[in-house]
Parts: C-alpha cells; sequence; structure tokens
C-alpha cells in the first residue's frame, strides 16, 4: 500500500466508526434508562467482567465507575468460577460484556450470581444469545461489522461498548450527586486535579 492508500482506507475506518457510534446512540431506549436506574441504586457491589478485549471496557467501567463514586469492582469470569462467586450477594449487579453472548466462563459467572440473588446487565450484540438468556436486563449493540477490522477484530464494537460504559457513569454519577469537587481527594495525581480546581474558581 502507497501513502495514499493508507489514509484513504484509515480515513474510511474511522468513519465506520463514527457511523457505528451514531448508530448506537439511536439504539438506546428505555432499556438504558432502566440500567441507569440499576446502577445508581445499587445497595451492594457492581461487579464487572469480559474476556479479551471485552475484559478491557469491564475493566474500564469498573474504573470510571468507582472514580464517579460507586463501588465497582473488575473480576475476571474464570478467577470467579474458582471460587470468589461465594462472593456475590444479593443487591450486587454484575456488568457483563460479550460480543456474541456465548463465552461459556461469562455466562456461567452470569448465572451463578443470579442464583446468589444478583442481577446481571449484559452488553452484547446478540440479544437471543445464552448471556442474554441469563441476564436480567441486556442493552443490545449494533451489529456494525464495517467497523470492526477487517470485519473481525473486534474495534467498532469495542468503541460502541466504551460509549455506552461512558454515558452510564455520567448519568449514574449525576444521580449519585457526585461532587467533582471530590475529585481532588480521591485524585490528587495527574492534571486532573488542575482542570478541576480552574472550573471551581470559575
Amino acid at each position: 500500500m502507497d501513502k495514499k492508500a493508507i489514509l484513504a482506507e484509515a480515513r474510511h475506518f474511522i468513519r465506520m466508526e463514527a457511523e457505528a457510534l451514531a448508530a448506537t446512540a439511536d439504539m438506546l431506549d428505555d432499556t438504558f434508562v432502566t440500567a441507569v436506574d440499576m446502577l445508581s441504586n445499587c445497595s451492594g457491589i457492581i461487579m464487572t467482567t469480559g474476556s479479551g478485549t471485552s475484559g478491557t471496557i469491564a475493566r474500564r467501567l469498573s474504573h470510571v465507575l468507582s472514580t464517579t463514586g460507586s463501588r465497582a469492582f473488575f473480576v475476571h469470569p474464570a478467577d470467579a468460577l474458582h471460587g470468589p462467586s461465594a462472593a456475590v450477594r444479593p443487591g450486587d449487579i454484575l456488568v457483563a460484556f460479550s460480543k456474541a453472548g456465548r463465552s461459556a466462563e461469562i455466562n456461567d459467572f452470569a448465572q451463578v450470581t443470579r442464583e446468589r440473588g444478583g442481577k446481571v446487565i449484559s452488553l452484547t450484540w446478540q440479544p437471543d444469545s445464552p448471556l442474554a438468556e441469563r441476564s436480567d436486563l441486556v442493552l443490545t449493540q449494533p451489529a456494525f461489522t464495517q467497523a470492526e477490522g477487517d470485519g473481525i477484530y473486534p474495534m467498532g464494537s469495542t468503541l460502541t461498548a466504551g460509549a455506552i460504559c461512558d454515558a452510564l457513569c455520567l448519568a449514574t454519577k449525576k444521580l449519585h450527586g457526585f461532587d467533582d469537587a471530590t475529585l481532588i481527594q480521591t485524585h490528587p495525581s495527574g492534571g486532573v486535579v488542575e482542570l478541576i480546581r480552574t472550573q471551581i474558581d470559575k
């Protein structure tokens, strides 16, 4: 590929990802509002789980939720099935990520969570998947294969999952009444604290 072809392909792919994000925004409905309500009123722990790229997004969600005041932790599904799922209690919520909804360890973790009285929210392309069947609430992502790397690699699907998570975090933060000034205490490292002080001083 020459320089011109590389740039043309990159621009086309990014535009496909942008279309996937727009489709995700258009798909949001009352199910999203219910998810926000569940997370903001969670009386227990919010756990996130996923494998591979989905696991990366699950870790990101738990980080941003905890940064904005929710009690949230990532649990690897394989680890959960070696004993730690015994910690699940009524009032806990598991947010499970799986593009196809057919990962055995994620589905088994979701099943155990429900058996132990927890709730399950899933993010998936497949609303009729085994994971969806084990979920109390399903947030369906658009199956936009044009935004996947070579139509296969989880790129656009990761982006849309992250966008849904960001919207969930912001809405949950606002319902909690989480004060950005709290980040001066809890996020003292890095440039974020200076940005917050600048906003407060305005």
